[in-house]
């Protein structure tokens, strides 16, 4: 997919514009290597004598090529390997030279978890360290540039997702020694002065540094990410908008800013109320706020409701009708229609509720027909690209093409944008013709998902963005760096505000807990005696299950005698990938599994008990695990909490698609 430029349409010129963009890029792609030997081209980016690159974690490993991991825990993956460029070797025939016969001498700096885990876990993860260490590395195993400046130099420290190539050196270590020690002052690193091109410039053509935003009280954290002059952000309507998880990470970007909000659970919308304070929230059905809207402008003969939509119209609040956004006041429209018809999570998935559910895509795409915004972002699971043999989403992009719009379409893996869960999502961008279409973030974060593909036909298939399992400018973030430095609790816990009882730690813990000096939501739901007897029979080490389990009766405070494994797991395991998971701990060194709206042993996702302690993960664990910030509030009993949190876009992604749509809007201006 690429995006032709609007000036080119339609002129009938006689010449396919499309062919030249792509023999454009295809030139771009070649290698060239200066006569002079201090510069070369490498996949369309110039690479000069001092630069600093990316290079192949591969090709540093002990045992290249020989690394495992476990499916979905990240472990043996490695950020790609940071060097200096000190050399183009002598190349006997320069004209005719490709990538893998050229070698470069570097320098490889080392980054703190290449040291030990411990160090990775306390170290800033742009944090690298200057070495001796030199070597003659392939041309072809560069995967990109980036910079090192001092660490006062760094952009913005306190948002969800780092999009700069840019990392700080105030260290040198010794791998022979395995020592580290302050940089000597006869050391002197060449610092980088120009501004690099990133994913998420403030202009297209180069970044507006920024200050690290003074952090405020409990309750205004959020707003101070976004302190981007609202009247340039794209008023919002967010629909289906759950607790705000989409919203939040759009306003923190600085793309939008939320006005309006439709949700049909009222403890969700309780919670986009807490956390939205300047958005009016409408908690009713979406199809009733639409036909409304439509009576409004006198359009309701064009509207087709049924007699129980027209009797809730009827009932509505004159303030709330007064209130409600007519077409011209709504620049971008975005939102998650419920996925349960979808979602692989759902084991009734063909039942009459969730059938309902999935008609609440046609719901959704009634509104951007109605209100036609200039930009309209659909998320759901990734399922939802195969369900019903692909009707349901080729009805999705046919309908936004049939409206005019322009239309791009693809799956994103959350765990490579800053999140410390597996969590696939599919998502559509449309945009008005006049506007510029945004472009996928760049994953930043190594994961091991595989590239993410939607089939087009038999033989092709497309992926929104490349795999980071062979390599990214971040490691991935682990359990331990998401919950490490939460105190415990125990099973049932109920007090919903504690201390904290200790400094963050790793970088993420920073981030998320802001300057917050109380823990909210730190509670858990409650096992009954039999699952709590086998939660604590569950040895604490990365991986334990079920499966692990002493087969044994146990006796319960009743008298009653009891199997300690459910009968149903030994006796339906082999149809069922031997319920892998069930009754599991989670690994500090890995990653979660997808957050879902009810964490239990037996479920779908049956890890959910914490890496040491005899309990299911809390609520606050649980947001962390999608990027919720400390300071952000959820509405309900545990259970509706947990089912927010299990409904949530999380921000971090949010943000990241949010940046691509402030630089589209930003790009049209400048053009």
């Amino acid at each position: 997919f690429f995006v032709l430029p609007y000036a080119f349409m339609g002129l009938a010129s006689g010449s396919c514009q499309a062919c030249k963009v792509r023999e454009v890029d295809e030139e771009r792609e070649k290698f060239k290597l200066d006569a002079s030997l201090s510069s070369f081209t490498y996949c369309g980016t110039e690479y000069s004598i001092d630069d600093y690159v990316y290079v192949s974690p591969n090709y540093f490993s002990a045992e290249k090529g020989a690394e495992l991991f476990k499916g979905g825990r990240n472990v043996g993956l490695k950020a790609y390997a940071i060097c200096q460029l000190l050399e183009i070797c002598d190349v006997k025939h320069p004209k005719n030279a490709d990538a893998s016969s050229v070698r470069v001498k570097v320098r490889r700096f080392f980054r703190p978890d290449d040291v030990s885990l411990e160090k990775g876990y306390s170290s800033d993860i742009r944090e690298i360290y200057y070495s001796e260490e030199m070597h003659t590395v392939p041309v072809d195993v560069i995967e990109g540039k980036c910079e090192i400046r001092k660490k006062k130099d760094l952009g913005p420290q306190d948002v969800p997702l780092i999009f700069d190539h840019v990392f700080f050196c105030e260290y040198q270590y010794d791998p022979s020694k395995g020592s580290i020690r302050q940089l000597p002052s006869q050391i002197k690193i060449k610092y980088s002065t120009g501004q690099l091109s990133t994913e998420v410039s403030d202009d297209v053509t180069a970044r507006k540094k920024k200050g690290k935003c003074k952090e405020g009280e409990m309750d205004s954290e959020s707003a101070k990410l976004k302190e981007a002059p609202t009247q340039n952000c794209l008023t919002t309507l967010d629909i289906f908008a759950g607790c705000g998880g989409l919203s939040e990470g759009l306003e923190q970007s600085g793309a939008s800013s939320t006005k309006w909000a439709i949700e049909y659970e009222e403890p969700a919308g309780d919670a986009f109320r807490l956390n939205h304070p300047g958005a009016l929230v409408f908690v009713n059905n979406c199809n009733v706020i639409l036909r409304a809207v439509m009576e409004k402008c006198g359009d309701e003969e064009d509207c087709i409701s049924t007699p129980e939509a027209d009797k809730l119209v009827s009932e509505l609040d004159k303030e709330e009708l007064a209130n409600l956004p007519v077409p011209g006041q709504v620049d971008f429209i975005n939102g998650g229609p419920p996925c349960q018809g979808f979602s692989g999570m759902n084991r009734f998935n063909q039942s009459t509720w969730s059938k309902v559910q999935c008609e609440m895509i046609l719901a959704f795409l009634s509104f951007a027909d109605y209100y036609r915004p200039k930009f309209f972002l659909l998320e759901n699971v990734r399922n939802f690209v195969s369900f019903n043999q692909g009707q349901t989403f080729r009805l999705t992009v046919a309908s936004l093409l049939e409206m005019g719009y322009q239309v791009r379409f693809g799956i994103l893996e959350a765990g490579a944008y800053g999140v410390p869960q597996s969590r696939k999502r599919a998502f559509i961008w449309a945009a008005s013709p006049e506007e510029q279409l945004p472009e996928w973030p760049e994953p930043m974060h190594v994961f091991s998902a595989p590239e993410l593909k939607i089939s087009m036909s038999k033989n092709f298939h497309y992926s929104a963005v490349r795999s980071t399992a062979k390599g990214a400018p971040f490691r991935p973030l682990t359990v331990r760096d998401t919950i490490g430095d939460l105190p415990p609790v125990g099973n049932g816990a109920s007090n919903k505000s504690l201390q904290y009882q200790g400094e963050p730690i790793s970088w993420y813990q920073k981030t998320i807990r802001g300057n917050m000096d109380v823990l909210i939501d730190h509670i858990s739901k409650e096992m009954n005696e039999l699952n709590l007897i086998r939660c604590q029979r569950i040895p604490k080490r990365p991986g334990c299950d079920w499966r692990d389990l002493p087969d044994e009766k146990v006796k319960l405070s009743n008298g009653q005698v009891v199997d300690l494994i459910p009968w149903c797991l030994p006796n339906t395991a082999k149809r069922h990938n031997q319920w892998k998971g069930l009754f599991g701990r989670l690994d500090w060194e890995g990653n979660f599994p997808t957050s879902i709206t009810d964490p239990q042993p037996m479920g779908k996702v049956g890890m959910c008990f914490h890496p040491e302690q005899d309990r299911i993960v809390t609520v606050r664990e649980c947001a962390r695990s999608q990027g919720f910030r400390d300071s952000y509030k959820f509405s309900g009993s545990v259970l509706h909490r947990h089912r927010q949190i299990g409904n949530a876009v999380p921000p971090p992604l949010a943000y990241a698609l949010g940046h691509k749509l402030k630089e589209a809007v930003q790009s049209k201006k400048s053009r």
